[in-house]
């Protein structure tokens, strides 16, 4: 374990061991990097390939809950832990790409509160791409060909964690956590850093591979994740009207068409009302879903 990193790489894991050992072997080991593992109470089986791994990778701290707390409070424990200059986010079913060392290199001797990177994607098994970073790719080169010139849709529609390394001072002065929700629960982080960040950088390299695999969390569908989505981003909306944010936040609109397209009319109500209670009226409900089927069937958004 490093004393004096410049970096720390925080990875939550459930589960999966021997695709967070394909994660680990990925990073460098560099005296200037530290790499927190927090274990979200895996399941007994996989005690003993954790602990192989504790022994393989004997400068990584691992952090072992005794209780389930999901991948929100699993990094908010890692941030407890992390003393780097810089902070980077990593999915224990992921991995960074070979460019990392040199990115690593390149960067420790920069100032800046966030720099947002380009991504790959394939699948877990087949290695065969995907799309899951499609919207970040396009994003950095909405941004790099002068059509986003502040990186709105980096600082506050690019939600997941990974791509990203920022300053750890930026993440303790303004006090901002991960959501501790099932879904979602980097939502709220991603936009606050980027509404609190002054100096951003953007490069177009694909620093992280982001896989896609069947049985990942974000492929899990339930009513109380879909409760947890409305919530988040209805939330994320108000917080964009307060501080007079022009990016245009549907998510939660698209998950209400759904809702009465496929009839589920009582999870569209317990939806509705979770939005009333965060103040929004019944007629601004109506018209953003009337807005968002439009730009739906028209093939805007």
């Amino acid at each position: 374990m490093t004393n004096n990193p410049v970096y720390s790489i925080i990875i939550p894991h459930h589960n999966i061991p021997l695709l967070l050992d394909r994660c680990l072997s990925s990073i460098p080991q560099r005296e200037d990097v530290q790499i927190i593992v927090v274990d979200d109470c895996s399941s007994e089986k996989y005690c003993n390939q954790l602990h192989k791994l504790e022994r393989k990778f004997n400068y990584i701290e691992f952090i072992f809950s005794k209780e389930c707390v999901g991948g929100g409070q699993a990094r908010n424990i890692g941030l407890e832990h992390a003393f780097g200059k810089y902070v980077i986010f990593a999915d224990a079913d992921d991995f960074f790409n070979y460019c990392v060392d040199s990115v690593l290199n390149e960067y420790k001797d920069k100032e800046f509160d966030i720099a947002y990177f380009k991504g790959n994607s394939l699948d877990t098994n087949s290695y065969l791409p995907s799309n899951r970073v499609a919207h970040l790719n396009n994003y950095i080169d909405l941004y790099c060909s002068g059509k986003d010139k502040y990186a709105d849709k980096l600082r506050y529609l690019f939600g997941e964690p990974w791509c990203k390394i920022i300053k750890r001072e930026l993440i303790v002065v303004n006090n901002i956590k991960y959501d501790e929700t099932k879904i979602h629960n980097d939502t709220t982080f991603a936009y606050l850093i980027g509404f609190y960040a002054r100096y951003i950088l953007v490069d177009k390299r694909a620093l992280y591979c982001v896989t896609t695999r069947q049985d990942s969390v974000s492929r899990i569908i339930s009513n109380d994740r879909v409760l947890s989505r409305i919530s988040v981003f209805g939330r994320a909306e108000l917080f964009f009207k307060k501080n007079d944010i022009k990016v245009p936040l549907y998510t939660h609109y698209v998950q209400l068409v759904r809702l009465l397209v496929y009839g589920k009319l009582f999870l569209f109500r317990e939806c509705v009302k979770i939005l009333s209670d965060l103040g929004y009226s019944k007629l601004e409900i109506c018209f953003k879903i009337v807005k968002t089927f439009v730009l739906i069937i028209t093939k805007r958004i």
